[in-house]
């Protein structure tokens, strides 16, 4: 009898887990659908809505998948012979510091204007994620109190300043947009737990398509299924084997996968798996072998058992995974208040992070270590005496701006990543080191102290631009880049 119940509680306990996994894996998905559905289907989706509808897919649900889609979308791009002989002739390709850096500030401009609001301003009820706002003590909001965020924008502007700088044709920049706008279905329909719904197909295409029209690119087909049907024409016409394809290819390649050890044939193991999963037209663009059927029905289950185990059995995630934290920071967050504390010559610290702001009482050059993080923001007191100071012109007795990011995630090459200040810091770093996880230790060659949207991309760039990309920015949001986010710190 003790032991029949015991299999009967086993077995109620499962069932009770599996209901509560479907009822909350779903949740945010019908939450996006009860609120949009219908104005999809009058056609009156915004951009602004757009966003707020891919970004759970992109979050919460899949950030894995919809993340790699992303990556192979800009791999895709190397496919592209006038593409990849830009990036051949730049010379960026030519050392692991222009690759990973490459990479890293891609990465971060990106997820930057995915994940931060395209508006300028954040609605503290209706973008405020649902976990800040039961753990948060702040004042309840009310729809329509709002707070600037033109981190978007002035990433957006960044790329647009960079992209300025090289003969990029117009159908290239058209055919990458297309791809960040529909690589998402494909790869959440073969590996993703669900696949996108016509509201969230529908959401990509608004969003990417308000990404072009603000980087000032011409003839963005009018639906969907216009720009599909453009995307394959122009694939069928350019997509073509070339050496500078295979180049910038194997660069990259090489980059992702350096880290991994040769013996046993790992790294090369890496390398197949990951042409495995190219399309045949990328594959044979880039000049690479087919891979066995048999490895390729390998990774496809094994994505797939993932994928169902992750239906089933796994629980949504609490916090969004990404680079970036969509959430403003806390001197971002009360601008008066930090105002009054940087007229205070004394370490105030920050009610939610702990974090005391260091005291600005002198010139005298100050250590990289005394970089906090807030929210993924970095409150610097500067470095006067910094060797590769990543701004200039606009700072107080030229230190560092004092207000610089770190992001949440980090490459094998960790750039941007603070240096350790405590015992469990340089634990964890020495742990990641030894595993592989990072090649090198955060330094001031990798920029601890932070970033700045507007100081990114080419090292040969980073001092270059800034004010420009600011003017830039506010255009775009259509209103003043002030406080924190202006180049004067917020003084």
């Amino acid at each position: 009898m003790m032991l029949y119940l015991s299999f009967y509680h086993i077995f109620f306990l499962l069932l009770s887990y599996l209901v509560l996994v479907r009822a909350l894996r779903w949740k945010r998905y019908n939450k996006i659908h009860r609120k949009y559905q219908k104005r999809y289907e009058a056609g009156l989706l915004t951009p602004e809505d757009a966003q707020r509808i891919i970004k759970p897919s992109l979050g919460y649900d899949m950030p894995l998948v919809l993340g790699s889609a992303i990556s192979f979308a800009l791999f895709k791009t190397y496919g592209i012979p006038s593409i990849s002989n830009i990036l051949k002739g730049t010379k960026e390709l030519g050392s692991k510091e222009g690759i990973s850096k490459r990479y890293a500030d891609t990465s971060i401009l990106i997820s930057t204007f995915v994940a931060c609001p395209i508006s300028g301003t954040i609605d503290k009820v209706e973008d405020e994620p649902v976990i800040e706002t039961l753990l948060s003590s702040r004042t309840r909001y009310r729809h329509g109190d709002i707070e600037e965020d033109p981190r978007a924008m002035i990433a957006l502007a960044r790329v647009n300043w960079l992209h300025s700088k090289y003969p990029i044709k117009n159908d290239d920049l058209l055919y990458t947009l297309a791809l960040f706008a529909f690589e998402p279905e494909k790869w959440a329909k073969k590996y993703g737990w669900r696949e996108l719904s016509p509201l969230e197909n529908e959401a990509y295409y608004i969003y990417w398509a308000e990404i072009g029209k603000r980087m000032g690119i011409k003839d963005i087909p009018e639906s969907a299924d216009e720009f599909k049907a453009w995307v394959e024409e122009y694939e069928e016409r350019n997509m073509i084997p070339a050496a500078s394809n295979r180049f910038v290819a194997n660069f990259t390649v090489a980059e992702l996968l350096h880290v991994l050890p040769e013996k046993f044939g790992l790294r090369d193991l890496a390398e197949r798996v990951g042409i495995s999963l190219l399309d045949d037209r990328v594959r044979i663009a880039m000049m690479y072998p087919d891979q066995p059927t048999a490895l390729k029905f390998f990774v496809s289950s094994v994505l797939r058992t993932m994928a169902f185990i992750q239906r089933h059995f796994c629980l949504p995630r609490i916090y969004p995974q990404g680079p970036i934290d969509s959430t403003l920071p806390h001197f971002a967050r009360d601008p008066a208040n930090h105002t009054r504390t940087q007229d205070k010559a004394q370490s105030v610290k920050c009610p939610f992070s702990g974090v005391d702001k260091p005291k600005e009482s002198d010139d005298k050059p100050k250590s990289r270590s005394s970089s906090h993080s807030v929210n993924g923001f970095a409150n610097e007191n500067g470095n006067g005496s910094l060797k590769h100071s990543t701004s200039h012109g606009h700072h107080h007795q030229g230190h560092l701006h004092p207000y610089r990011m770190h992001p949440r995630e980090f490459t094998q090459k960790p750039w941007y990543m603070p240096e350790p200040t405590n015992i469990w810091e340089h634990f964890k770093v020495k742990i990641a080191l030894w595993t592989g996880l990072y090649e090198e230790r955060p330094s001031e060659n990798l920029r601890s102290s932070g970033y700045r949207l507007e100081e990114m991309g080419p090292l040969k760039y980073e001092q270059a631009g800034h004010e420009e990309v600011l003017r830039m920015a506010e255009k775009l949001q259509r209103r003043p880049i002030t406080g924190v986010w202006a180049r004067g710190g917020g003084n």
